[in-house]
């Protein structure tokens, strides 16, 4: 009789995290199989989209839940099965990022001024030019200043702007600042 010896190890790439925020659309992992198994057979549930190469699966996670990862492994008629299981929560953090200058010049590149930001509440983006006059407020974090007041696009210059918002955790932050207009 001839024994086949299976030796097997699911790494985790992430240093064996196994519980991940999800604070943009989608999470993308990568999970490695160390072994010497002649096959690896892949399964995910519930089902996700993910893919194959080799010894590496490719997870692309979108809704929150707990996902779990089974490995089969075999050697001829030995065989053995190992799981991962993936917790998604609903992200905790707030992240907010604001830009000191843009280019509205109509090549669809940094067109706009705005900020970016993830798990953002109560948000409030107002800009001025530097006599005061108000030229564009936002209670929308996807509405961006393109430039222009009262439909002229407005000249070279420093502008000032407040931000106010909560974050996540209901704290209140407001944030003045100066952008650039550059055409």
């Amino acid at each position: 009789m001839k024994y086949t010896l299976l030796t097997l190890l699911i790494s985790m790439n992430l240093m064996a995290q196994t519980t991940y925020e999800l604070c943009d659309s989608y999470i993308q992992k990568e999970i490695r199989a160390n072994t010497s198994a002649q096959s690896i057979n892949w399964s995910v549930s519930p089902l996700i989209p993910y893919q194959v190469n080799d010894d590496v699966m490719t997870i692309t996670i979108s809704d929150l839940g707990t996902y779990v990862i089974t490995a089969t492994f075999s050697n001829g008629y030995c065989y053995t099965k190992d799981l991962l299981v993936l917790q998604i929560i609903e992200c905790k953090e707030s992240f907010l990022w604001i830009p000191n200058s843009f280019t509205p010049n109509d090549d669809r590149v940094n067109d706009t001024f705005g900020a970016y930001g993830i798990n953002i509440k109560d948000f409030k983006l107002t800009i001025w030019n530097r006599w005061g006059e108000l030229l564009f407020v936002s209670n929308d974090l996807n509405n961006r200043w393109d430039g222009t007041y009262k439909g002229e696009i407005c000249q070279d210059d420093v502008y000032t702007y407040k931000l106010s918002y909560k974050d996540v955790n209901n704290k209140q932050y407001t944030k003045f600042g100066r952008v650039t207009l550059f055409k």
